[in-house]
């Protein structure tokens, strides 16, 4: 939860040149902090008290503004962000 939270904070402050993270909702960048912390749908969906498929929705979505085909290249683009 404390990386969680530090990766939000990160996400939502951080990286303003990035204009695609600015173009996710605070939802997408919550969904993609989880995505980068490894995970699944469904736990993503437990944690915030989501149903699975609301989860695929924003994952998709996110994916898309992002430029990106994979969960795998979000998972990747959040800890970079994380780590600058």
């Amino acid at each position: 939860p404390a990386v969680t939270g530090r990766l939000l904070t990160r996400l939502r402050e951080g990286a303003p040149q990035d204009q695609r993270l600015a173009s996710l909702t605070d939802r997408e960048r919550e969904v993609l902090g989880l995505i980068s912390d490894g995970l699944t749908n469904r736990e993503i969906g437990e944690r915030l008290f989501l149903a699975e498929k609301t989860v695929k929705n924003y994952v998709s979505g996110l994916l898309a503004k992002l430029g990106m085909q994979r969960r795998t290249q979000a998972a990747v683009y959040g800890a970079d962000v994380r780590r600058n």
